[in-house]
């Protein structure tokens, strides 16, 4: 029985169509990940894209098993570190709330999201991938406007005060997070493979950049600040190295001014459209609010708790959540319904331990290179808001790095566009 399934599904992803059958629920997958409070039932409640997600994953499985093509050690390595995070959250004695879901997530769904990341790159041309990353920022885009001009309820998160620009993502951060490393994707792989840039694109990245400003985030900003610095000091060592792999030489022809005077364009750029806004992105009333009611009262009540359990953490997942929901002193996006810190790793820290800490290091290795521009920039820009946001429990973290693994894996196959 199990076999005959198996042949049946096997028979349809050797058709002709298999390659375009794949990439339309890909591209279904990209669409869907972005509706943050679509869920359904099944027999508990999971996000629509979570499920489409764990369809393609099964799909790719049975294709690339099929055709001998399994990266087992990709799969070995997540079946390993899930089985050390279920360990280390169970042996956990505190208190947890929502425990089951962070180890579905982490056991299921984000080895799932970075398997499907490398291996689109290597499935598909680059140009294809270019063209797809743009098509899903547009709809993006699109949905932010609509959803900002006219709400809608099974669509749109409210959150009162704090909703704002931010389509139908979580909040308006994520929404910025996204569409800046879905811009960054596209910007970069064109550059990175010699794809020409047309009027049209321009009009694309234009009208992005503008809805990211609209978002009020600050993490993207930010990042792309330090990336720039990043690629000064790479580009120093790169002009001092002469083994540096040819892929990566291009950047040796970037001119340092230039660099510098992009950075403060876009400083200036900032700081202009933020004094025309009527509620600023950044002032020193927030920044002291951030200071005093936020981030700096969250980071010194998790050093505490990592100093209370002698540096080793390992509270279990889902602790952050119970914790801070019956801490005494309030905290601003703390509490009862916040299942994370903003430091992603402090938040791993105290939940998973040194263990759990490295784990996301050694992703972020995996992801990272001087073989390209796109292994460069995008692993630092996630390792940049992961310090700064709760990223690690979405799912577009993971696909972002495996997109960068991908590509590094590409190319010692010998890939091109």
């Amino acid at each position: 029985m199990i076999k005959c399934t198996y042949l049946k599904i096997g028979n349809i992803l050797t058709s002709a169509n298999q390659q375009n059958f794949l990439y339309n629920i890909f591209l279904l997958v990209l669409f869907l990940m972005s509706l943050s409070i679509v869920s359904i039932s099944v027999g508990f409640t999971m996000r629509i894209g979570n499920i489409f997600i764990l369809l393609l994953f099964g799909l790719i499985i049975l294709d690339e098993a099929r055709k001998n093509k399994l990266n087992e050690t990709l799969l070995i390595f997540f079946i390993f570190f899930t089985f050390l995070l279920f360990f280390i959250s169970k042996s956990s004695e505190y208190s947890k709330i929502g425990e089951l879901k962070f180890i579905i997530k982490y056991g299921v769904i984000f080895p799932a999201v970075f398997y499907i990341g490398q291996w689109c790159v290597q499935t598909f041309s680059i140009k294809r991938i270019v063209k797809t990353f743009e098509i899903v920022m547009l709809f993006y885009v699109f949905m932010a406007f609509l959803l900002y001009v006219y709400p809608i309820s099974f669509l749109y998160h409210d959150r009162g005060a704090l909703s704002g620009f931010q389509g139908t993502f979580f909040e308006p951060g994520w929404y910025a997070l996204v569409v800046g490393s879905t811009l960054m994707t596209a910007v970069i792989l064109r550059w990175d493979y010699n794809l020409n840039f047309t009027i049209k694109e321009y009009y694309i990245y234009g009208i992005s950049l503008l809805s990211i400003f609209m978002s009020k985030n600050k993490t993207v900003w930010l990042s792309i600040i330090v990336i720039l610095i990043f690629l000064l000091i790479m580009k120093v060592f790169i002009s001092n190295n002469p083994n540096t792999r040819k892929s990566i030489q291009k950047l040796k022809s970037f001119n340092s001014f230039g660099i510098v005077f992009i950075g403060i364009i876009v400083v200036i750029f900032f700081f202009t459209i933020n004094s025309l806004l009527p509620d600023s992105i950044i002032s020193m009333a927030i920044l002291e609010d951030k200071l005093n009611n936020e981030r700096g009262k969250a980071f010194l009540a998790a050093i505490k708790l990592l100093e209370n359990s002698n540096w080793m953490g390992a509270y279990g997942l889902g602790f952050i959540e119970q914790y801070f929901s019956v801490y005494t002193d309030k905290i601003i996006g703390l509490g009862a319904g916040s299942g994370m810190i903003f430091n992603s790793y402090l938040d791993i820290w105290i939940s998973a331990g040194i263990i759990g800490l490295f784990y996301h290091f050694i992703l972020l290795g995996m992801s990272f290179s001087r073989s390209h521009l796109y292994t460069l920039i995008i692993p630092v820009y996630w390792f940049i808001a992961a310090n700064t946001n709760p990223v690690i429990i979405d799912e577009y973290y993971y696909l972002f790095l495996g997109i960068s693994f991908g590509l590094l894996l590409k190319e010692k196959k010998g890939k091109h566009i």
